[in-house]
C-alpha cells in the first residue's frame, strides 16, 4: 500500500513539472506525452502489483483450506 502511495506522489510531481514545462515550451506536445505517459506507467505498475497481491491472497486462502481439510481428515481416523 505504501509503495502505491509513494509511486502516486512521484507520478504527481513528475507530471506537474511536465505540465508546467508545457506552459512555457514552444512545442508542448513532448511535455504532454511525458505527463500522460507517467500516469499510464503508474496504472500499469499499480494494476500489476494489485494483481500479484490478489493472487498471493488466493493461494494463501487455498493453502489454509487444504490444511483445515487435512486436519479434519486426521481427526476422523
Amino acid at each position: 500500500m505504501s509503495k502505491n502511495v509513494t509511486l502516486f506522489l512521484t507520478c504527481s510531481v513528475i507530471s506537474t513539472f511536465a505540465f508546467w514545462g508545457a506552459l512555457a515550451a514552444k512545442n508542448p506536445f513532448p511535455c504532454f506525452g511525458i505527463a500522460f505517459g507517467i500516469w499510464v506507467l503508474f496504472f500499469v505498475i499499480a494494476s500489476r502489483r494489485n494483481k500479484r497481491e490478489a493472487e498471493k491472497r488466493y493461494h494463501e486462502r487455498m493453502f489454509n483450506e487444504y490444511m483445515r481439510a487435512k486436519e479434519r481428515g486426521s481427526l476422523r481416523r
